[in-house]
């Protein structure tokens, strides 16, 4: 997917993107990421980011594995006020350094397209989710990430051929279980336990998750997310405001 100069342009001012004055890249902040880290992407708040505090961020990256100790990376900040697109168009958002220092924002133009810009309104690239589908035959959902200087983007799908398969084989199984836990919750709720109602509601079976970003055709893979709201980012050339911005769309597909 390749883009002209026109197309990637910067904009004035783009919705949900303050202005910010320009800035210098410095290695840290606007560079690459280091050759390989590990962040966690919470998703609650994004679902609720309307009845966030003003003046809070919606959502905190933070280091993971082991060695660190959950040190912020960056800020999420989606507006109060920003409608729900849904799965096909989030609302804007910009992310922020843990001083404070503007990074990128990210806002939907099309079904499934997000433009992601620089602090300074420079644009760093476009990321792409493809929806899956059943019917008339089965695709998983797909995600690309394109920079806008060019190259090979970045492809990946949700979940393996073979976890789909398993899946589907024991859904039925899956909803023999719900009913049951669905059953024993109410009896719950009626006998005025409402916690352990609570647990039984809990319960429920994620669609298969691993998703692994590779360059088309390439075998090393570049962002990995298995489970838990972490992602493995192994490349050094990868900026990481796009790995972020990414992270963040694609955790919030994790309902």
């Amino acid at each position: 997917m390749n883009h002209s100069s026109q197309e990637w342009a910067p904009q004035a001012q783009q919705p949900g993107q303050p202005q910010y004055p320009p800035q210098t890249p410095t290695p840290h902040r606007q560079g690459h990421a280091p050759a390989e880290t590990l962040i966690e992407v919470p998703n609650k708040r994004l679902h609720t980011y309307d009845k966030v505090k003003p003046g809070e961020q919606t959502v905190t990256i933070r280091q993971a594995g082991p060695g660190t100790n959950g040190e912020p990376l960056a800020y999420v900040h989606v507006p109060q006020d920003a409608p729900k697109g849904g799965r096909s168009a989030r609302p804007p958002f910009t992310v922020s350094g843990p001083d404070g220092e503007p990074l990128s924002s990210v806002r939907s133009v099309g079904t499934g397209v997000y433009e992601v810009y620089g602090g300074d309104g420079a644009p760093i690239g476009r990321i792409t989710r493809r929806g899956g589908r059943t019917l008339p035959w089965s695709r998983r959902v797909h995600w690309s990430v394109q920079p806008a200087q060019g190259g090979e983007p970045l492809v990946g799908e949700v979940g393996t051929r073979k976890a789909w398969a398993v899946f589907v084989l024991i859904s039925p199984l899956y909803f023999v279980c719900w009913a049951v836990m669905a059953a024993q919750g109410a009896i719950w709720l009626l006998l005025g336990e409402k916690d352990e109602a609570k647990k039984e509601a809990a319960w429920e079976m994620e669609p298969p998750t691993w998703t692994r970003w590779r360059h088309s055709g390439g075998p090393e893979t570049v962002i990995e997310y298995q489970t838990g709201r972490k992602y493995r980012l192994t490349s050094p050339r990868l900026d990481h405001r796009l790995a972020y911005a990414q992270a963040v769309l694609h955790v919030w597909d994790r309902a």
